[in-house]
């Protein structure tokens, strides 16, 4: 082997440990993502003029629905009371009302987050769980994000 060779494997070695993988760069460098930390994409869902996603199961994905919050208009969060650190619950009913009693959107959470894109106006919430249910009335104002606590 050339000395020349030899000095390019040298140098290639003594940098190897300096460099990041190309995984690790990339995530590193990219923007940050709310959802990264979780396996999937929450799916965006669709009832009439309603945009919607639930969920939130697990450390990493209450941070991701916490952190896009403010993308929507409407943030509802479902935890029970007395448990340690407000243990969250899922499968709850919920309904959302407009202001001529007509349901604009009515889904069951898949997680302790539903968050909603709603048009301006007044909205009954409805939400159940276990046969309980309670019910909360928000005002939707354009740029502005309300967010609302179910506890049972």
């Amino acid at each position: 082997m050339t000395k020349i060779a030899q000095l390019t494997m040298v140098v290639g070695l003594l940098a190897a440990p300096t460099v990041p993988a190309l995984g690790q760069m990339d995530r590193d460098y990219r923007g940050y993502d709310q959802y990264e930390a979780m396996r999937t994409r929450p799916i965006e869902h669709r009832q009439g003029s309603v945009t919607f996603i639930t969920g939130g199961v697990g450390r990493d994905e209450a941070a991701a629905f916490r952190a896009s919050m403010s993308r929507y208009a409407l943030g509802l969060e479902f935890a029970r009371a007395g448990a340690p650190h407000g243990a969250f619950l899922a499968d709850v009913h919920v309904s959302v009302i407009n202001n001529r009693g007509r349901t604009v959107l009515q889904t069951v959470a898949e997680g302790p987050f539903l968050l909603a894109d709603l048009l301006t106006g007044t909205y009954t919430i409805r939400a159940s769980f276990n046969g309980q249910v309670k019910t909360q009335t928000v005002t939707i104002l354009p740029d502005l994000h309300q967010h609302l606590s179910f506890v049972w």
